[in-house]
């Protein structure tokens, strides 16, 4: 199991962004395909999740069997790389260290939340969950 910084919450802000906006922002956080299969799963649990669970879920939308080391691969790019994305983004909230790393969708006016509405010209409580 990979070793986290002893705040994982401290990390999060770590990328620069290059475009402030809004919509650049909410965009480059979920135009990666494991970063929707994160949304996706955070979604249907309606809770906070351990990242374990969260890999190992993911590893399972990307293999039809995966392996432990499918399951780390997805464990480490998750906590390095697309969970502080999602998280400047301020979609995702994590905390925690070593296998007690929690994470959950934030609270429900979001970003994500926000460039849903004006992009469908509709409230999405109804899809958008916490």
């Amino acid at each position: 199991m990979m070793e986290p910084s002893e705040n994982a919450a401290s990390n999060q802000s770590a990328e620069p962004l290059a475009d402030g906006s809004l919509e650049h922002v909410v965009t480059g956080a979920v135009g990666h395909p494991r970063r929707r299969a994160v949304l996706a799963y955070l979604t249907e649990q309606r809770r906070p999740v351990l990242l374990e669970d969260l890999a190992v879920a993911v590893a399972r939308r990307e293999y039809d069997s995966p392996s432990s080391e499918d399951i780390e691969e997805v464990l480490t790019a998750l906590y390095h790389r697309h969970l502080p994305k999602l998280a400047t983004a301020d979609i995702v909230d994590y905390e925690g260290e070593g296998d007690w790393i929690s994470v959950e969708l934030t609270g429900e006016d979001t970003p994500l939340k926000a460039s849903l509405e004006a992009s469908l010209g509709e409230d999405v409580n109804e899809y958008y969950t916490t």
